[in-house]
């Protein structure tokens, strides 16, 4: 499957933006793409609650932080600031970017540096 750029769509972006073409928010769709494959909590922060933040920011921030690997956190906002340049949902929209969008290179931003990580303590078979 390939999203709206020609792109190929990795799993954890393809469930992440149909869960929100489905009508779940940016937050709870990235961390629900990701929730079963990492055993993740019921627990997920809600969209802008941080500083008015990205809800996309925010879920994978805390995926991370959940599977205590924050030290990936300074990479993962980096990545994201290059890719859509503000960090405020009220900017990325101001700016024209699609929530959608911003869920879906997001959740790819987060299995990239997950992916990295399967080398360690963790095996990730599942991109």
């Amino acid at each position: 499957m390939y999203n709206y750029y020609g792109d190929y769509m990795n799993k954890y972006e393809s469930i992440a933006r149909g869960l929100h073409k489905e009508g779940h928010n940016c937050s709870y769709s990235i961390h629900n793409a990701f929730k079963e494959d990492f055993n993740l909590s019921d627990n997920y922060p809600m969209p802008r609650s941080i500083d008015g933040k990205c809800g996309a920011l925010l879920a994978c921030t805390n995926i991370l932080s959940e599977l205590n690997k924050e030290e990936l956190i300074p990479e993962f906002e980096q990545k994201f600031i290059e890719q859509f340049g503000y960090l405020k949902c009220g900017e990325l929209i101001r700016n024209g970017r699609i929530c959608n969008d911003n869920i879906g290179i997001s959740a790819r931003i987060l299995s990239e540096l997950l992916n990295k990580w399967k080398n360690n303590d963790f095996l990730l078979n599942k991109i």
